[in-house]
């Protein structure tokens, strides 16, 4: 009854469903390899009992329920086809076959040999259930159908507005959503296929026009899947067509093909829109939905909230400038809903789901994967850079979001679940994240470092150097973010222990410069606050790896190098003696195009005789005292590159060795000038450097 097993309960029932699946998988392999064989059931499934057809080399017209029977066998054939091994499997005609089963169950009434109206409905349901799966695996066909036989897809249509039973409807809508999708794949190239794509999308536009919407709003509100289950097995509990497969199927084509206009209006408008985001709470493993119906119904609210914000004039409560996908994501409390998909309950019941019906770990992580897409499109928009300090949320929809999110413990579910993900999902949850951390308020940092986001083994797995260059740069963002925030998160940091992983990052060999530059800036803001990992990071290494930075190829490596090496000697003199190597290459930076890679290497240059006048001399036998008087009187004018010389120059001019260098370089004059300049900053830097160097 789709309760969750567990343990070794759990085990058995696995093992049992595999065994069963296995017998039928050779069935099925058998009867595909037979010649004839399946020919013969698919002409007895279409055969009624009492009528004078017979089952093929039979004498006497058949036996009673043979027409039953062979629905049962042709469903579940269809079912299992994708894990039968058969050299004919590929040439067999799918697209006939589907296409005789779904003529079969849209036609009058008798064409059913079952006792009562239920055992027709469930033969009914069976035919429809097989036709979905087999045009599903024959493009051609189903695009055939959606342009060509209008009487079909009328009648089809019709089963699903009107069916007396809801099991047929919903394996109608089954068909039809198979038939929509299939025939826009076919849509692919040519005239041809773009009149078959054209044709599939006005028969989804006449299917609205039809009364379709308020049916699938009704089996919404009203789903079963008892009569599913007969048809196709009771498949221990979990469903292998869920009953409201079809319906999402069906939207989500609409969607897809009639874009933001349907999505943003129709959909919404009907209430369909909201019926959604509360069935989202209630979809389960046991009837309602399937692991495809259920992945198909997170890619609608991800289609849905992807497409509002792309059209929006004429759209009723629409206002300008506003931010529409936060809006209607906060409209339905969808940040909660997503957020309880996201729990370790919800998510351990997913992996209950038998991974032959697509359930197990791979089903949890394209849950997550979708919840991680769709909770970050709000925030999309609004881009703060991850080298500046967080911005502030105007609107109040996603402040809204924001505090429903922090109420959920979405930044915790996530982090629980990070280890069990896919590479692919891994990246999409890890996105989110960095985006919810770079948030004002540290509020969602704070549950990151409480939740263990950043556990050794956590830390490991997200920059792996052979994991993909954008999961190691957003991983990077959230670990740079967390040492800019506060020193309080340092200690935490400190005992990720990743210091190895930072310095293979830091090679040479390591191709993505992005990369690189996101490791010195992470280095950089270790040191923001204090002197506190400079042990460390002269202990592992570090501080020789940034040091190379600084000559690396790549402007914005050498920037964050810069960035790094600048508070690296801010606090203290612990690392002058290995930052000693870090002169000549913070000399060259002054000279770069990029004003703020100069800022960053005037600003480490004086910071080197901060402290202590241990590099004073050695400065000054480099040239570096010349090279700031260079670039605190840059040709180009004053900008915040020759303000940092200049307030540098006046620190280094506090030893004996550096001011010679200023008297006997004639700069005095110069100093004199700017003094008097109109602005105030550079006035008094300069002033600040002729007392250090002029006697009182």
């Amino acid at each position: 009854g789709g309760i969750a097993l567990k343990d070794q309960a759990a085990k058995e029932t696995a093992a049992a469903l595999e065994t069963a699946l296995g017998v039928v998988r050779r069935v099925c392999a058998l009867l595909v390899a037979t010649e004839g064989a399946l020919e013969a059931v698919m002409h007895r499934a279409q055969v009624s009992d009492g009528s004078v057809g017979s089952w093929p080399g039979m004498q006497g017209g058949g036996w009673k329920n043979s027409q039953s029977a062979a629905l049962r066998l042709v469903v579940v054939v269809s079912m299992n086809l994708d894990d039968v091994s058969a050299p004919s499997l590929d040439a067999a005609p799918w697209g006939t076959y589907g296409r005789q089963m779904l003529a079969l169950a849209c036609s009058p009434d008798g064409a059913f040999s079952g006792a009562n109206a239920e055992e027709q409905n469930v033969d009914e349901v069976r035919a429809l259930l097989t036709a979905s799966k087999l045009l599903a695996r024959d493009p051609h066909a189903c695009a055939a159908v959606a342009s060509d036989d209008t009487v079909l897809l009328a009648a089809l249509s019709s089963r699903l507005c009107s069916a007396p039973d809801r099991a047929v409807k919903a394996a109608a809508a089954a068909a039809m959503a198979a038939i929509l999708a299939a025939a826009e794949q076919h849509g692919g190239g040519g005239a041809g296929a773009l009149h078959q794509h054209s044709a599939a999308a006005a028969a989804l536009g006449e299917l609205v026009q039809d009364h379709g919407l308020q049916a699938l709003e009704t089996m919404l509100n009203k789903s079963t899947g008892y009569l599913l289950h007969r048809a196709e097995g009771s498949s221990f509990g979990y469903a292998r067509t869920g009953s409201l497969d079809g319906v999402i199927a069906i939207l989500l084509q609409l969607v897809r093909f009639l874009g933001a206009r349907f999505s943003s209006g129709a959909l919404v408008s009907s209430g369909l829109w909201a019926l959604v985001c509360r069935r989202l709470l209630t979809l389960s493993g046991a009837t309602d939905v399937s692991a495809a119906g259920l992945v198909h119904a997170l890619q609608l609210v991800l289609l849905v909230v992807s497409n509002v914000a792309t059209d929006t004039d004429g759209i009723k409560g629409t206002l300008p400038n506003s931010n529409a996908r936060a809006a209607i994501v906060a409209a339905h409390d969808l940040p909660s809903i997503l957020s309880s998909m996201l729990q370790h309950q919800y998510l351990d019941r997913l992996s209950t789901w038998p991974a032959q019906y697509g359930g197990g770990s791979e089903m949890q992580s394209r849950v997550v994967s979708l919840v991680s897409r769709i909770l970050f499109l709000p925030f999309e928009t609004s881009n703060p850079s991850a080298d500046s300090a967080p911005a502030e949320v105007h609107s109040s929809d996603l402040a809204a979001i924001q505090s429903s999110l922090l109420a959920a413990s979405t930044v915790p579910a996530l982090v629980h679940v990070l280890l069990q993900l896919s590479a692919a999902a891994l990246e999409r949850a890890i996105v989110l994240l960095s985006r919810l951390i770079m948030l004002p308020g540290a509020h969602f940092a704070k549950q990151y470092l409480d939740s263990a986001g950043l556990a050794p083994a956590v830390v490991k797995r997200l920059i792996d150097k052979n994991n993909r260059p954008g999961l190691i740069l957003d991983s990077l963002i959230i670990f740079s973010m967390l040492a800019r925030l506060s020193r309080d998160f340092y200690p935490a940091l400190h005992q990720a222990a990743a210091y190895g992983e930072l310095v293979l990052l830091l090679s040479p060999t390591n191709a993505d410069a992005s990369i690189r530059a996101r490791v010195c800036n992470l280095v950089g803001n270790m040191s923001r606050y204090s002197d506190y990992f400079y042990e460390a990071l002269e202990l592992h290494g570090l501080v020789a790896a940034v040091i190379r930075c600084a000559e690396d190829e790549d402007a914005n490596t050498r920037k964050f190098a810069c960035f790094a090496l600048g508070n690296a000697a801010f606090h203290s003199a612990a690392l002058y003696e290995s930052l000693r190597a870090a002169i000549t290459p913070l000399i060259a930076c002054l000279k770069e195009p990029l004003e703020k890679t100069r800022s960053n290497a005037a600003g480490a240059l004086g910071n080197l005789v901060r402290n202590s006048d241990l590099l004073a001399t050695t400065l000054t036998e480099l040239g570096a005292v010349e090279a700031l008087m260079q670039a605190s009187d840059a040709a180009g004018g004053v900008d915040s590159s020759s303000k940092v010389a200049l307030y540098s120059l006046g620190t280094v001019a506090s030893y004996e060795c550096c001011q010679q260098v200023i008297l006997q370089s004639g700069f005095l004059p110069r100093l004199q000038e700017l003094a008097q300049s109109r602005d105030r900053t550079v006035a008094k830097y300069a002033a600040r450097v002729s007392q250090r160097i002029t006697p009182p």
